[in-house]
């Protein structure tokens, strides 16, 4: 299966990092979250059981928080898949 990724880096004010938080906060809230950057765009869905692992640090001058947030695809068969038939036999080609 080919992985569809979107990267992204940039230097910024507190209030700018806090609105793409706050963005994915929402979007994790409602089960849909859409990135775009240049020409790259991504849709993910994400699940109820999600994953977070946040990693903090300060040494001297510099601080850094790392989040990851993932989770699974659900692999759930939909139903409006399912055919069922009685007392026929299906055709064989």
């Amino acid at each position: 299966m080919a992985k569809n990724t979107v990267q992204f880096a940039r230097i910024a004010s507190p209030e700018e990092i806090a609105e793409y938080l706050t963005s994915l906060a929402v979007g994790l809230k409602r089960g849909e979250i859409s990135l775009e950057s240049g020409e790259r765009s991504l849709h993910l869905s994400p699940t109820s059981d999600v994953k977070l692992e946040l990693k903090a640090g300060q040494k001297e001058r510099k601080g850094r928080i790392e989040l990851e947030i993932g989770w699974k695809r659900s692999t759930a068969a939909k139903t409006s898949e399912l055919r069922v038939t009685v007392g026929q036999r299906p055709d064989r080609a």
